[in-house]
């Protein structure tokens, strides 16, 4: 919309801001006369004149009108199920990854009212985004042009979704990424040639990066030669997403250098432990293949060289670890708790963890056994620095239900627990659930088990199978009012949750 110029306009609001008292009503020559004689009135006269002319002096916009996001490609929820979403909007965020699942899993979508709030949701936790996006779908991003804050929509491949030649040519940052990874979808090869030949003109670190990305569908060896350049990038977010992605890949040029490294650098102690040599500031080579710098403005210390050789077992494949030292996972780890080194087993916990090494996670985690929950355990002190939960995530559902199930019995206690079970992710097993409902019946026998009871009950009221609610007695098993809450909390919470399944 657009307006003419009206000097007098101005001129009124001054006036009209310090009061005629103050200040003498101006002559408006571009006004038509005014009959009134007491300044307020001759003011107030001329500024309807001035407003109607300037609403007058509105002329229609010339912006081309926005293209509709076109019909619903799912039908939306219920009426039901709208108001439970509203209610865990409200008072039960913790519930709403399930509820997303659910309603994408189902083929349906969220109201076109609760959209916005969703995509809201999503801007400050990322871990939430991509079941965001998969629930509301193609709509998603089409919102996301009206407002860059949604932008993270484009990120999240549906489906249906194709490579558009439009989009990667003329789009926005955003959507180029989209159109990146619908191709990589289909044609790897392609999207790969399409991101070196751009590589060079890509000026924003983070364009960089998220562009990278993408290479994580159908990651293959043809892919290194792209991510070896990466890891000269400026910027050290992307040298740090090339890094990720190299690691997936054993058998690139890239993991035989760590091997070597790792050859160089580890020896036997006297003991027939694990010791790691210090990686050298002056080792260009391998700070360069692990993405580290050394500034030189600082002492090189222990604790940084400690740093660097954590690094290189963090992210060397892990079978050199069974051809130096032994010949199973589970030799090695021996090894281990004969080391010098106490930080050394945590390190190769979070390489397990990063690399998905199911075997490498096993043989860490038999090595707690008990001590997962025995505090009379010398692993038990430990256990908060061996990065359970991905460990547990290297594992199949059933069987890191197993592993938990193996290290309890009737006399743990519900502190010692709570630290681990929190670290094994839904789905538990059906063995796992019947053992936490068996749990839930038995009184307290301490009254400081009711932090731990606190904890289980929150763990629980997400992880059991929401059925298993006619499975709990009706009040709590324990007197103390303290454990009453959390334990009728859950109850309540597993009700709400079947609701929500049949509902959806």
């Amino acid at each position: 919309m657009t307006t003419p110029p009206s000097d007098s306009w101005d001129r009124l609001v001054s006036t009209a801001l310090v009061g005629t008292g103050r200040r003498a009503v101006p002559d408006t020559p571009d006004l038509p006369d005014t009959p009134a004689d007491v300044p307020a009135r001759v003011l107030l006269d001329r500024a309807v004149l001035a407003a109607v002319r300037r609403d007058a002096g509105y002329t229609p916009s010339t912006r081309t009108p926005v293209t509709p996001d076109g019909d619903a490609e799912r039908p939306e929820v219920g009426a039901a199920a709208d108001a439970r979403l509203a209610d865990i909007l409200a008072s039960r965020p913790e519930l709403l990854p399930e509820w997303l699942r659910l309603a994408a899993d189902a083929g349906l979508s969220p109201s076109r009212a609760t959209v916005p709030t969703l995509l809201d949701r999503g801007v400050g936790d990322s871990e939430l985004r991509p079941a965001i996006v998969r629930a509301v779908g193609p709509r998603a991003r089409w919102l996301a042009r009206f407002k860059p804050a949604w932008s993270y929509a484009h990120a999240v491949l549906l489906p249906d979704d194709r490579y558009r030649e439009r989009d990667w040519t003329h789009g926005t940052p955003g959507e180029r990424r989209h159109a990146l990874a619908a191709l990589r979808a289909t044609d790897p090869a392609g999207a790969r040639e399409l991101l070196a030949e751009a590589w060079p003109g890509l000026r924003q670190a983070d364009q960089r990066r998220h562009l990278l990305e993408t290479l994580a569908t159908g990651l293959g060896a043809d892919d290194e030669p792209l991510l070896d350049r990466a890891l000269d990038d400026r910027s050290a977010t992307v040298r740090g997403q090339a890094l990720a992605l190299l690691t997936r890949l054993p058998d690139s040029g890239h993991a035989h250098r760590l091997r070597g490294y790792v050859r160089e650098l580890v020896r036997t102690d006297e003991r027939g432990g694990v010791a790691v040599d210090p990686v050298r500031p002056d080792r260009s080579d391998i700070l360069r293949d692990l993405t580290l710098v050394v500034t030189g403005r600082e002492p090189d210390t222990a604790a940084t060289q400690a740093e660097r050789a954590s690094a290189l077992v963090t992210h060397a494949p892990l079978d050199v670890w069974t051809d130096l030292l032994g010949r199973t996972p589970e030799d090695v780890v021996a090894r281990l708790e004969r080391s010098d080194e106490p930080r050394l087993r945590e390190t190769f916990a979070g390489a397990a963890g990063l690399q998905g090494d199911a075997a490498w996670a096993r043989a860490l985690l038999r090595s707690i056994g008990t001590g997962l929950v025995d505090p009379r355990s010398h692993h038990y002190r430990d256990r908060g620095a061996l990065q359970l939960a991905g460990l547990f995530a290297a594992l199949p559902p059933d069987e890191r239900c197993r592993v938990l199930l193996d290290a309890v019995d009737d006399d743990t206690t519900l502190l010692a627990l709570d630290q681990v079970i929190r670290t094994v992710p839904a789905p538990w097993s059906a063995d796992l659930c019947d053992w936490v409902v068996r749990r839930l019946h038995r009184p307290l026998k301490r009254r400081s088990d009711v932090s731990g009871f606190r904890v289980f009950c929150s763990v629980a009221a997400e992880r059991l199978s929401p059925e298993l609610h006619t499975a709990l007695p009706d009040q709590p098993p324990t007197g103390d009012t303290a454990a009453a809450e959390p334990y009728l909390r859950l109850r309540d919470t597993l009700r709400f949750r079947h609701d929500m399944t049949r509902e959806l």
